[in-house]
């Protein structure tokens, strides 16, 4: 935040300055600081409202508030972890289903998404999942 001070960002600021009230209502609703797991899903989840406003906004004809969440996403996404490739996502969904072979598509989703944890979102790995069970 201060370097986007010094830098006189003023959007930059104000995005930064939203996530971080945002950290600080989620950690008074918990009643305790927020592990780095549940950061993560909070940014996720501000990610997926944003991708949800642009189309919303696209839609409806709205450049300017689109480019502003789409700032606002990009902002996000630098302190999100790197999400994982088709490729990589593909092999841990293999994996997950060679060591469960008489599994579910539930349950399958389910190992896989505990060991992506927030590298890949769950419609690509649902996805993925699906291309490889067919």
């Amino acid at each position: 935040m201060i370097t986007a001070m010094k830098a006189q960002e003023k959007n930059r600021l104000e995005a930064l300055r939203y996530l971080f009230s945002q950290i600080k209502n989620r950690e008074i609703d918990l009643k305790h600081p927020l592990t780095d797991d549940e950061a993560v899903k909070l940014l996720q989840t501000e990610a997926k409202r944003r991708k949800e406003a642009i189309e919303a906004y696209q839609k409806g004809g709205r450049q300017d508030l689109t480019d502003k969440e789409q700032y606002e996403l990009t902002i996000i996404e630098e302190f999100l972890p790197k999400q994982l490739t088709d490729e990589e996502i593909l092999a841990i969904v293999s994996s997950v289903k060679m060591a469960n072979s008489g599994a579910d598509f539930g349950s399958l989703m389910k190992q896989t998404m505990n060991q992506v944890a927030g590298r890949a979102e769950g419609l690509r790995v649902s996805e993925v999942l699906k291309s490889l069970l067919k």
